[in-house]
Parts: structure tokens; sequence; C-alpha cells
């Protein structure tokens, strides 16, 4: 029985996963002056600025608000839409906090 559940498990797992590949995906890119400047997309954090300018990453397909933050810079904000197979770059020049 617990074999059964295991396998139907595992099968629902990989059904699970070609579902979200086949939503399709697009190119999305960040370059910053500032490398460890977090990323964030829709307020969730996607990791810093250099993890994202060195080589392309995916994301699916929609409209994005996009933030890069860092507690020294006043943070920079863009809109994006990006389609099925598209891609998007965002070029943030971020700017130090006055004292």
């Amino acid at each position: 029985m617990k074999s059964t559940l295991f396998i139907l498990f595992t099968i629902c797992l990989f059904v699970g996963c070609a579902s979200v590949k086949s939503e399709g995906s697009a190119v999305f890119r960040v370059e910053c002056n500032v490398p460890e400047a977090v990323v964030l997309l829709d307020d969730v954090p996607l990791g810093r600025a250099s993890q994202w300018a060195k080589q392309d990453r995916f994301i699916r397909p929609g409209f994005y608000r996009v933030e890069i933050r860092h507690p020294n810079y006043y943070s920079h904000f863009e809109e994006i839409t990006v389609a099925d197979g598209g891609s998007a770059l965002v070029k943030a020049e971020l700017h130090p906090l006055l004292e």
C-alpha cells in the first residue's frame, strides 16, 4: 500500500512539473550598479542583482512590479510585462541615500 502511494505521488509530481514547464517562460535580466542589491518581483525576493545579471534567468510570462533594493541606496521601481518566449531587461542605477 505504501509503495503504491509513493508511486502515485511520484507520478503526480512529475505531471505537475511538466505542466509548469508548458506554461511558458520569459527571460529576465537585471543590470545594476550595486551588485549586492536585492531584486524583488511583486514583493517576492529573488536574490541579488548580480545573480540576475551574469546569465539569463527565466520567469513566468506576465505583468510584474520590480523593485531593486539596498539599505544604503534609494530603491528603483519599474513595471514590466513579458510575453511567453519574450524577455525583459531592467536597468537600475541606484543612488546613495543622503545623510
